[in-house]
């Protein structure tokens, strides 16, 4: 088994392939810290680096680094509960947070049904997990759309021309706005489910 690094110096390793465009170094730095994603996760919230480890795990999603499904699912599960526990904070949160957990639930919707299945649709888990499925993956496309609007309402230069947005909320067969009512359900769906993969993760 490889040694247990600090995750300080994973992350300057990360940063710096990043920077220098160094894309045969990244994977092998990014397995290490998937290796032992959970003590890491944990490192990161005592440390105040769940932006940066967030983004590593967004990385190796990306780069389809995990062999087994599991593993994808938990990596997509510790993605998305650091990046939101970093937007809970008003003054940490920016534009590009809203983008890469929307990219996040649109790239890897798949990994999180599980998890919207248990919280809210367990009553449809025995008898219709196909309808359970279709409706967790609607749910998730709500979370979406209101990370989008948000973007458009307040950050509007931002989205201007950026392609990844563009894809991804053109993939989305909801309406493209959403009531008032329809907001307020996708935050709390944010809420919910970041308490529920906490709580899921807690030491």
């Amino acid at each position: 088994m490889e040694a247990y690094k600090d995750l300080e110096d994973l992350l300057k390793e990360i940063k710096c392939c990043c920077d220098q465009g160094d894309r045969k170094k990244l994977p092998g730095i990014l397995r290490e810290l998937m290796q032992f994603r959970q003590q890491y996760y944990q490192d990161s919230i005592l440390r105040g680096r769940q932006d940066d480890f967030s983004e590593s795990l967004f990385k190796i999603l990306l780069l389809e680094l995990d062999e087994e499904e599991s593993d994808s699912i938990e990596t997509a599960e510790l993605a998305y509960t650091g990046l939101t526990s970093v937007m809970n904070d008003p003054e940490a949160i920016t534009p590009a947070h809203y983008k890469r957990r929307l990219l996040l639930l649109h790239y890897f919707s798949d990994y999180f049904t599980d998890a919207i299945i248990e919280i809210f649709l367990k009553k449809y888990r025995d008898d219709n997990l196909l309808e359970a499925r279709n409706m967790a993956l609607e749910c998730i496309e709500k979370m979406q759309l209101s990370d989008m609007l948000l973007l458009e309402e307040h950050h509007p230069d931002f989205i201007n021309g950026d392609e990844q947005l563009a894809d991804a909320c053109n993939a989305i067969s909801l309406p493209p706005e959403l009531s008032e009512a329809e907001r307020t359900e996708a935050a709390l769906l944010h809420k919910v489910l970041h308490a529920y993969l906490k709580a899921k993760y807690k030491n």
